[in-house]
């Protein structure tokens, strides 16, 4: 991710409909599925926001990134939480100790995506989960995608397909940022159609009279996706499995 985007990522998450909503999103799938807490790691942490979270959730956090900046930042933001700098895979993350590891939008940026699945299940209890997020469908493609450094984004039945090679079992996988797909895929596609080539990322761009309506209607998804799955979206997120 370019590195000026860490320091923009740092001053408006605690407040940003995308980043609350996801965050909310994140947090009843981990109550849901890990509520024995444990040790935790957060890979590809950033600036620490959402470790610091995880901390008050109960779980012994860890972090791993290899951006400078971010970790600069995360060492403020999540005072206390032990870092691994590091690239991911990393022969720094032992294997079989965390009931959970999370990859919130990290793994689009790993060019080899299956291998990092199949370590982020090498460091894993056995039983316990990988919870991660992504962006979706390829054609949703725009500047956004390459100042943050992705090299793909997914469609379902592929990222199925590559956790199921990583030997992780699907617990639940679906797409999400439903309600508001219809108004986004507008507007990325307006801006590839009129070649908007901004230097900024997407999350400079809301109005701050639009953010807590997006925020609520980002947020509900939370109780749809502790029923079902949802048919499209504008990210994926899955929790999959580690055979006990």
């Amino acid at each position: 991710m370019e590195s000026h985007l860490y320091t923009e990522m740092a001053q408006v998450e605690r407040t940003h409909w995308w980043f609350r909503g996801r965050r909310s999103i994140v947090l009843s799938l981990l109550r849901r599925y890990a509520k024995g807490g444990g040790a935790l790691l957060d890979v590809g942490m950033g600036t620490g926001f959402n470790a610091r979270l995880f901390t008050e959730q109960g779980f012994t956090v860890e972090g791993l990134e290899s951006a400078p900046e971010a970790i600069a930042i995360a060492r403020k933001h999540a005072a206390g939480t032990p870092i691994i700098a590091s690239t991911f895979p990393s022969a720094l993350v032992p294997e079989g100790k965390y009931q959970v590891v999370t990859m919130l939008d990290v793994l689009e940026h790993i060019d080899d995506d299956r291998g990092a699945l199949a370590a982020a299940a090498r460091s894993l209890a056995p039983g316990g989960i990988l919870l991660l997020t992504v962006p979706a469908f390829p054609f949703l493609w725009t500047r956004h995608d390459e100042l943050a450094h992705h090299v793909r984004r997914y469609r379902k039945a592929e990222l199925l397909e590559k956790v199921r090679d990583a030997g992780l079992i699907p617990v639940q996988v679906s797409y999400y940022n439903f309600f508001l797909f219809p108004l986004i895929a507008c507007v990325r596609l307006a801006q590839k159609a009129l070649r908007i080539r901004k230097e900024t990322s997407d999350f400079d761009a809301t109005p701050g009279f639009l953010n807590a309506p997006l925020t609520f209607i980002f947020g509900l998804e939370r109780y749809l996706l502790a029923y079902t799955s949802l048919p499209f979206g504008v990210s994926l997120i899955a929790v999959v499995r580690k055979a006990p």
